[in-house]
């Protein structure tokens, strides 16, 4: 059994507005409905919700989030490994882009 729009809102810590707010700019994909017709949120709705909150929380608006895409390159647990695919930056940080292979 999923959320209703009530609790998802409430587990990422956003309005209930926001939630059909993302669904009408196309940042949030519609859940499938309940044979009573309500909405039924699963994992992925709140990941993507939570990552819309982190993403303007840093500045970004809701129209650069929806530039961005949804995420297709998540990584998965079985099988490839973490590899830098960038040497050690000029300026003696120890960053570096890592890519899942």
């Amino acid at each position: 059994m999923g959320w209703s729009t009530r609790q998802l809102a409430e587990l990422a810590g956003t309005t209930l507005r926001a939630i059909p707010h993302y669904h009408e700019i196309g940042l949030l994909a519609e859940p499938e409905r309940r044979s009573n017709g309500y909405k039924s949120y699963g994992v992925p709705h709140l990941v993507r919700v939570l990552r819309i909150k982190h993403l303007t929380g840093l500045g970004l608006s809701l129209t650069q989030i929806a530039e961005l895409g949804a995420p297709t390159n998540t990584p998965r647990r079985r099988g490839g490994s973490w590899t830098a695919n960038s040497p050690r930056p000029s300026n003696g940080s120890n960053d570096c882009v890592r890519r899942w292979t």
